[in-house]
């Protein structure tokens, strides 16, 4: 070899291995960006130290590997020298760290994998006594080695057969006493083939997903960053915006639905679109697990193990406008339901206004968010659509209001105070704060008052948001009465970032685009608080009359989420003063007189007692059939009994519709049908009978004192 060659590869070498370094460096890039994003712009960003960066490790770890799965103590000692170091400066770390759990992760699937072949060759009996942890979260622990994984797949698997014999549907075998064969778990049998292929494809989409693995590690190191910070500071990529904006379109899904995954890669509905059919009917739940789907001329097809792109596909390309589907439910039940699809208003429907007609006549209004949307005009929301239906039930006659803002998830903080400025007039309303302690009065001026009458508002753990401040905002002035149970939580502000600009051209009010296809962040970059400077953040809104909530053991709520911000109070900057002075000690016991007679609310709780420990991030679950049987019997019943709370209908009132309503829908007869079932809804309901009560016992007590 000549000394001009040996030259030409040596300085080929240097140029390769420069340019796979300048290519490793820039795997870190998206991740200092995000560091200095959070930082600049943070409610209250954490010190940035090895505490920070442990959470974040032990948060990416269980971001993949849920339930511990994938990962064990010894192969997670590989990633050691990153763990107390991810939140330094030092971009080549970040890259390291993610090329190292890149690798690591892929050959993890595909030891997982192996692993679940070696577990059906071999007997995997439910007769016998067995039992596992199902931990998710911090709590979880590793197998100690790849011996012990086997161990924790094989009850894994168990456990999957478990749920897929109790909650499949079709199997006589979930019946109680029914007679159980040996051949159940003989390899050839239908249900170890499902729950093989179940566990095969769910590795299998990890392995091939969307964008390579490469993509789904560093998008979940990115997002292990932000929940860090709050639960409500996330990042997504370009593709992900892309499919959510896609997703929102109402053309695109047609039956009212969108779909989803849940932890075990089982499709849910992930949303039921407000204002389509299926929302008002109440057929479907978010979080139901789709089964299988009975196309017309079709026959049947079992969906139980399909993924989320094959069922997508099933019903974007249906001829035809009705299936039956069937579901597995939240409470594990299983229900079969025939689905129509049908044209619907997105914005329209949201809103519902009724007349609760009893002793006195007692306006009902009901929306789905605190939607917004802008026009040439400006914007056009749910304020405008409940003015509407005050309006129409002013001219009814009604002596009061019932809003209901249950399981509303909030929305525009502005359509909050227009919508609290029609009962309140002009006013401050809130504060606003900054990472700098800077306050913003947020307040209504010239603004009318559209209505004097008594008002009950309706709350509970699944009110978030503008629901609470509006809440908030009504209890702050006495200006209605608010009962129920205690909201969810949330008093933080998001803007959204693009990820990848220089930090002084960012506007976090004006749209702009992502550079280099780095993404966006959304940043939590102040907090709400009420006008006397306390905040509902992590506690909620409390009701000035509470009653059992129905949801008790089932929601989520701010406090019960990783890093959510602390409540704290300020000293506002501005004074206001209260309307009137609500009479709510009494109220309060005038309703809990009529809970103690009450045989539904007692029902309630009796049963979030029992429900009590079933929603537990830690339990230990059998692995022996009868036992599970007998559980999930019991579960199920517990279910049935929560369902049939609203089961019967009240005697105070009938529910009507106003006589506008009732021209606007005569010729319409899916929203006549749409309409008796909310109506139908709302007669059952032992919450909005309660919420009649205090209105009438406002009433009799008349003004109150001023």
């Amino acid at each position: 070899m000549t000394r001009r060659s040996l030259q030409f590869i040596v300085l080929f070498l240097l140029f390769t291995s420069g340019l796979l370094a300048q290519l490793n460096s820039d795997k870190g890039k998206p991740a200092s960006l995000l560091f200095q994003m959070l930082e600049k712009y943070h409610y209250h960003p954490p010190t940035r130290n090895s505490k920070l960066s442990g959470q974040i490790f032990n948060n990416v770890l269980k971001t993949l590997d849920p339930y511990s799965l994938f990962f064990t103590d010894e192969s997670i000692a590989s990633f050691d020298p990153y763990r107390d170091s991810l939140c330094t400066n030092s971009t080549r770390m970040s890259s390291d760290f993610i090329t190292l759990l890149t690798n690591t992760y892929r050959d993890r699937l595909l030891m997982a994998d192996s692993i679940v072949d070696q577990c059906f060759r071999s007997d995997l009996n439910l007769s016998e006594a067995d039992s596992m942890m199902l931990e998710s979260g911090d709590g979880a622990d590793y197998s100690k080695n790849d011996t012990d994984l086997r161990e924790r797949w094989r009850k894994w698997i168990k456990h999957g057969m478990l749920r897929s014999l109790m909650y499949s549907g079709n199997d006589s075998t979930s019946t109680a006493g029914a007679v159980i064969s040996d051949s159940l778990w003989a390899g050839s049998s239908l249900l170890v083939q499902k729950t093989r292929i179940r566990e095969k494809r769910r590795l299998n989409q990890l392995l091939n997903c969307s964008g390579g693995i490469e993509k789904l590690v560093m998008d979940s190191y990115l997002n292990s960053i932000t929940s860090c910070y709050d639960p409500h500071s996330n990042y997504f990529s370009i593709d992900d915006k892309t499919k959510f904006e896609s997703s929102l379109s109402k053309d695109n899904y047609a039956f009212g639905f969108e779909l989803g995954n849940n932890l075990n890669e089982e499709v849910i509905i992930s949303q039921i679109l407000p204002g389509s059919p299926l929302w008002y009917s109440g057929k479907l739940e978010k979080g139901d697990v789709i089964l299988k789907i009975k196309i017309p001329d079709q026959g049947e097809t079992d969906l139980a193990f399909a993924s989320m792109e094959e069922i997508d596909n099933i019903f974007r390309t249906l001829n035809g406008d009705w299936v039956e589907m069937t579901v597995r439910k939240l409470n594990g039940s299983v229900s079969t339901l025939e689905m129509t699809k049908g044209k619907f208003d997105t914005r329209q429907n949201q809103t519902v206004g009724f007349i609760l007609n009893g002793e006195k006549p007692v306006g009902y209004v009901w929306f789905s968010s605190f939607y917004t949307e802008f026009d040439q005009y400006g914007s056009v929301g749910c304020s405008i659509d409940i003015l509407k239906e005050i309006i129409k039930l002013k001219e009814s006659g009604v002596k009061g209001l019932i809003i209901d803002l249950r399981n509303n998830p909030g929305g525009s903080e502005g359509e909050a105070m227009e919508i609290a400025a029609y009962f309140t007039g002009n006013g401050p309303f809130a504060v606003r704060v900054n990472k700098e302690g800077v306050q913003q009065v947020l307040e209504k001026g010239n603004a009318i008052k559209w209505y004097d009458e008594p008002v009950v508002v309706l709350v509970n753990s699944n009110s978030a948001s503008g629901s609470e401040l509006l809440a908030a905002i009504l209890q702050d002035y006495k200006r209605a009465v608010i009962i129920g149970s205690n909201t969810f939580g949330k008093a933080t502000e998001q803007l959204v970032f693009p990820l990848g600009r220089k930090m002084a051209s960012y506007n976090p009010y004006r749209t702009q685009p992502a550079d280099e296809n780095s993404g966006f962040v959304k940043v939590t970059t102040g907090k709400i608080f009420r006008i006397d400077g306390k905040s509902y953040q992590r506690n909620g809104v409390t009701p000035d009359i509470l009653l059992p909530d129905i949801y008790e053991n089932f929601t989520q709520k701010e406090s019960d989420l990783p890093f959510a911000l602390k409540n704290d109070s300020v000293k506002p900057s501005v004074t206001f003063s209260r309307l009137i002075n609500l009479p709510v000690d009494t109220l309060a016991q005038m309703s809990k007189n009529r809970m103690v007679k009450s045989e539904k609310f007692s029902q309630v709780i009796q049963l979030n007692r029992s429900a009590k420990g079933l929603t537990s991030s830690k339990r230990k679950a059998t692995l022996n059939l009868s036992q599970y049987k007998s559980e999930s019997e019991k579960l199920k019943q517990m279910m049935s009994d929560f369902e049939n709370i609203h089961s019967s209908v009240n005697t105070q009132f009938s529910v009507e519709n106003t006589a506008f309503k009732l021209k606007e829908i005569q010729s319409d007869s899916l929203e006549v049908e749409m309409n008796d079932k909310f109506k139908d809804s709302i007669r059952k309901d032992i919450y909005v009978d309660e919420a009649y009560s205090v209105v009438l016992d406002l009433l009799r007590i008349n003004t109150p004192e001023k």
